[in-house]
């Protein structure tokens, strides 16, 4: 009788652990899952309030090929850019406020790369737009001459193509309250100096990402 009893309070306890094993897989992926959609709707939300960046001018200081007597490693020229471009960043949407963080730029004129520039972060209120304006340092490198020619004659007719790509932190704010903190990526390829020479501004293609 008493072997009839252990075996019945022994199943009894297997079966209350099963269902409270099955109850607490369920809690959990029940919290699993909502997570998910919440963080894919959050994001999806967030990204449709993303800035609006697009390259409207390109200011071309120095564009210098000079051919020398002197060969420095092989390389008889030296090529000289001083650029500036201006981009503008719009905020246009009616509630959230964007703060961002210092941005990373690189730049490349003609696939040459100019040195990086690391601008300030700034705050930008609803519907308004800013200049950013991007001014790397004077390249001057030793080249030689049957590389750049081609640049030179491309400069000289204001038919320059470059690319831009800025990364740093953005942050959404509402009434007061910072909702995310995410990685801002810009990229802006295949600009071409003689479109936006023409009012025509070029738009760049602008995402979050969760990881740098």
């Amino acid at each position: 009788m008493d072997s009839l009893e252990r075996g019945h309070h022994h199943r009894a306890s297997a079966t209350c652990c099963t269902t409270c094993y099955a109850w607490a897989s369920f809690l959990f992926w029940s919290i699993v899952i909502f997570l998910l959609i919440f963080g894919i709707t959050f994001f999806a939300f967030v990204r449709s309030n993303l800035p609006k960046v697009k390259v409207h001018r390109l200011d071309v200081y120095k564009l210098n090929v000079t051919k020398t007597m002197n060969k420095y490693k092989n390389k008889d020229t030296q090529l000289t850019i001083d650029v500036r471009i201006l981009v503008n960043m719009t905020n246009s949407n009616k509630m959230m406020t964007l703060v961002y963080g210092k941005l990373n730029v690189e730049t490349k004129i003609e696939g040459i790369a100019l040195p990086d520039v690391r601008l300030d972060g700034f705050r930008q209120n609803v519907m308004t737009n800013n200049d950013l304006k991007i001014h790397p340092r004077e390249l001057r490198s030793w080249v030689k001459y049957d590389d750049v020619k081609e640049l030179k004659m491309t400069g000289d007719h204001q038919e320059l193509v470059f690319s831009l790509k800025m990364k740093g932190k953005i942050q959404f704010w509402f009434k007061g309250r910072v909702m995310s903190d995410l990685n801002l990526r810009v990229s802006c390829e295949g600009v071409e100096q003689s479109l936006i020479d023409q009012a025509m501004a070029h738009e760049c293609n602008v995402k979050l990402e969760l990881f740098n």
